[in-house]
């Protein structure tokens, strides 16, 4: 073996062309590797300090700097660049990362900026040659005069996803290809930040796919609805096991209210109502399911033997469900109201009297709430309070039912009262039940928006899509996150994490909120650390 292939201990070469050859090999690859930071400081300042002003005065930016990071503030840029020909000003606008949130403090009416969204400022300053006073002398900053607003700054981006592939030269028998993001529809348009807002816009939001059509069609972007639709439907698909976790979530609890409400699906026989049913936890969690009749069918799949409490209204349907060792009727006082409201108009003089009766118990829930009570408390005050006023109401009702004609609207919602009158009675037993089941019917509330602009399916997939899709929009608003955030990071996640009940949105918000949100802050901190002054 030659000299020159003699090698140290530490591995290098001991003969002089050799050690040179390396050293020539190190130092290209550090003056690569500093051309490569050097690029990455120039893009940090580009973002973090954009200039606007005279021409002359703004810092050359090269054509090779990727000026498609601070795209999302070309309208404020536009704003400052007219400012600044209308009245000769110049300045700069800066990124800035969001504060650390902080407790909130109840002080004031007015509502204060959101800690956690990035700051943006605009500073607008004269040239030199306009900072000379009357007198001859150079005037002096001494403050600024400060303005603070929200803006909304919205932007649709082409995003090229580039894999690289490797070969082998030697065999020519393998590729290889770098992993890419986890996609939630493989090959499909739409990416997986679009694909979260549109479920936003779509369930959230109520806006149907014609007019989302006409909105993107107007920014330049042909999205046709059946792409939107076929999406959703995708969508629909990844997420249906955060449904399925929902329902079991939901089943856990003792209390569970719910409702139901019609739909228009669209079959080949022609339109069909059909139902949707929300099933709701006292916690927030909403469980939407699509049945295509209004029986007794679907509660019983969905609750099966379960023993807790089920407040709802006075449909048949639920009382299969009822009994010894099956769960617990709970009626709800806001329909027993609503039948005497009804007889108004043909009796108002008994209609005002069960009215005011009802009122005194709903006096006594408002009594509660304004004290904060507990369960145990407010189970003690109801009893005190409302045992003795539903004794009374329930004299009433037998007195009047002997003075009314049973097919008279007042003599239906007596005969209401009385049917569902040990049910009406529950509530007193447990503070943690509700006096009504307006939950579940807020819960129905999105139905009934959407119904106006665009609740109907075109088949019967869309109704298990639209279920899917509502229920983690309206419990992640329940459980006090973006819904589009949340959405966003679902959608990757649930191809890796093994636990899919950690992804519902209240786990979510405890496990990876501060995850996802401690990333993007973490981003807008390395944008800003450019060397702002140069």
């Amino acid at each position: 073996m030659g000299v020159q292939n003699r090698q140290t201990k530490s591995g290098y070469p001991r003969d002089v062309e050799s050690l040179i050859a390396l050293l020539e090999e190190r130092d290209a690859t550090i003056e690569k590797q500093s051309l490569c930071i050097s690029h990455l400081e120039q893009n940090l300042k580009v973002v973090s300090r954009i200039a606007f002003g005279k021409k002359s005065e703004k810092r050359p930016v090269s054509d090779d700097q990727p000026n498609q990071l601070h795209l999302f503030l070309h309208d404020l840029v536009a704003d400052a660049e007219r400012a600044s020909a209308a009245h000769g000003s110049e300045g700069h606008i800066e990124l800035k990362a969001p504060a650390k949130k902080k407790p909130a403090k109840k002080k004031g009416r007015r509502k204060k900026f959101p800690e956690d969204a990035p700051r943006i400022e605009t500073v607008y300053e004269l040239p030199e040659d306009k900072r000379i006073c009357a007198c001859g002398e150079c005037m002096h900053a001494i403050g600024f005069e400060s303005k603070t607003q929200l803006e909304r700054l919205e932007v649709t981006v082409v995003h090229k996803i580039k894999r690289q592939k490797y070969a082998c030269r030697s065999c020519e028998e393998k590729v290889i290809t770098t992993p890419g993001p986890i996609q939630p529809i493989k090959k499909g348009l739409l990416g997986t930040g679009f694909l979260a807002q549109l479920i936003i816009e779509h369930f959230q939001n109520h806006m149907p796919y014609h007019r989302l059509e006409h909105k993107y069609d107007r920014e330049g972007l042909k999205i046709s609805r059946s792409v939107m639709e076929r999406s959703m439907a995708k969508c629909g698909e990844v997420l249906a096991p955060l449904h399925e976790a929902l329902k079991e979530e939901i089943l856990q609890h003792e209390i569970v209210f719910t409702d139901d409400t019609p739909v228009r699906t669209v079959q080949k026989k022609g339109p069909k109502d059909g139902r949707l049913w929300v099933y709701l936890s006292k916690e927030g969690h909403h469980y939407y399911d699509f049945t295509t009749s209004r029986s007794g069918d679907g509660p019983k799949a969905i609750f099966g033997d379960y023993d807790g409490y089920i407040q709802a209204d006075a449909f048949a349907g639920y009382d299969q469900l009822y009994g010894e060792d099956k769960a617990t009727e709970v009626a709800c006082w806001a329909h027993a109201r609503r039948k005497f409201e009804m007889a108004e108009a043909s009796d108002p003089a008994l209609s005002k009297e069960a009215l005011d009766l009802i009122r005194e118990l709903y006096l006594i829930e408002t009594l509660a709430r304004d004290h904060e009570l507990e369960a145990e408390d407010l189970s003690a005050l109801r009893k005190n309070r409302a045992g003795p006023l539903l004794e009374k109401i329930k004299t009433w009702l037998a007195l009047q039912a002997a003075r009314s004609l049973p097919s008279s609207p007042m003599g239906k919602a007596i005969t209401y009262a009385q049917n569902q009158w040990d049910a009406l009675n529950v509530y007193v037993e447990d503070g943690r039940l509700e006096i009504d089941n307006n939950a579940a019917e807020r819960g129905m509330r999105p139905i009934a928006l959407g119904r106006k602009n665009w609740l109907f399916f075109q088949s019967l997939g869309g109704g298990k899509t639209a279920s899917v899709l509502l229920s983690l929009v309206q419990t992640a608003e329940a459980a006090g996150v973006n819904a589009k955030d949340y959405l966003r990071d679902v959608l990757v996640r649930i191809a890796t994490e093994k636990d899919v009940k950690k992804m519902l949105p209240h786990a979510w918000k405890k496990h990876f909120e501060g995850e996802v949100t401690g990333r993007r802050n973490e981003i807008l901190n390395l944008l800003t650390q450019g060397r702002q002054g140069e």
